[in-house]
């Protein structure tokens, strides 16, 4: 493969042996298998989605009911490749909108959790098996946590907010306005992740190089794991495809796989600055109940995964 020809001609020329040949391969490596997968889908996907507009995307789940809405939400969320804090203009606009709270809740909390751009790396890192276990774990996630607040009445903890005019007239785009769209919006996310997954992959190689198997399995993979992962994983800020990297390297060091998941999706899922930026709409009750519920399904996953596999 052109990628595992490159890495190693990187570190032949710089004379690496030992550890720090193993890093710089794997940073080398993994840089460009997942930009080149990015650019290929993002691209894509974006071109797709000049087809459904936010204003669409309201518009489809208006009306929707129980299942349907909530489903239809967490597939939303699934292409629409944003970090925690830039899928919250989307949700602004849906409880707007006047969606139904429990399925705006779902789209929150699937959105950044689920992007199509991670389900095409993740094969890669855990295998299509444990790749579709994520997906399918991440929907339910959302569902369930979008269900309980609902049931719970903590629609009652949306604050008051200017949430402008729903209905926007949008002129149909010509095939080339489409194309010029998905590039702009494409080139925008690749520069805004990509600092993200260079500095992932980065700590990925280190770990891959210089970290002893002994640390992760003693350490880090007892009874109690799953809730240290979820505990550090929530207060870090970054997007799912710069720490993947870091989790397919302490899975390959011994790390339970629902440990290294559970991470993953509270580093995607929850964080500090989506917080801050959901005290604009949300009063602190609904912010820690949603941030409690979802955790809780993370933890629950995790320990279900390194239960069964």
């Amino acid at each position: 493969m052109v990628f595992e020809q490159v890495a190693t001609w990187v570190v032949d020329a710089l004379g690496l042996t030992g550890a720090p040949r193993a890093a710089v391969h794997f940073w080398v490596y993994d840089t460009l298998k997942i930009v080149t997968l990015l650019v290929a889908v993002i691209y894509g996907v974006g071109y797709l989605r000049t087809y459904f507009p936010p204003e669409k995307i309201r518009e489809y789940l208006q009306g929707k009911r129980a299942i349907t809405g909530y489903l239809l939400a967490a597939v939303l969320g699934i292409v629409s490749p944003f970090c925690s804090c830039s899928t919250i203009p989307i949700f602004l606009g849906m409880v707007g909108a006047g969606i139904p709270f429990g399925v705006t809740m779902t789209f929150l909390a699937v959105s950044p959790m689920i992007n199509e751009a991670a389900l095409v790396v993740l094969p890669g890192v855990v295998g299509l098996e444990l790749t579709l276990l994520y997906a399918v774990s991440g929907i339910s996630i959302g569902m369930t946590s979008g269900y309980v607040l609902k049931k719970a009445g903590f629609e009652k903890y949306i604050r008051e907010f200017d949430f402008g005019d729903s209905d926007v007239d949008v002129d149909e785009p010509t095939q080339r306005e489409r194309a010029r769209q998905a590039y702009a919006e494409a080139k925008d996310i690749i520069t805004e992740i990509l600092p993200y997954v260079v500095v992932g992959v980065g700590l990925g190689a280190v770990i891959h190089g210089f970290v002893p198997q002994s640390i992760v399995t003693d350490y880090l993979s007892g009874p109690l794991g799953v809730f240290g992962a979820v505990a550090v994983g929530v207060p870090i800020y970054t997007n799912i495809l710069g720490v993947i990297p870091v989790v397919e390297s302490l899975i390959g060091k011994g790390l339970p796989v629902g440990t290294g998941l559970a991470f993953m999706m509270s580093v995607a899922a929850l964080s500090l600055p989506q917080f801050m930026i959901l005290k604009k709409v949300m009063k602190k009750e609904l912010i820690a109940a949603f941030a409690a519920t979802v955790a809780t399904g993370i933890v629950v996953i995790g320990l279900l995964f390194n239960l069964l596999l």
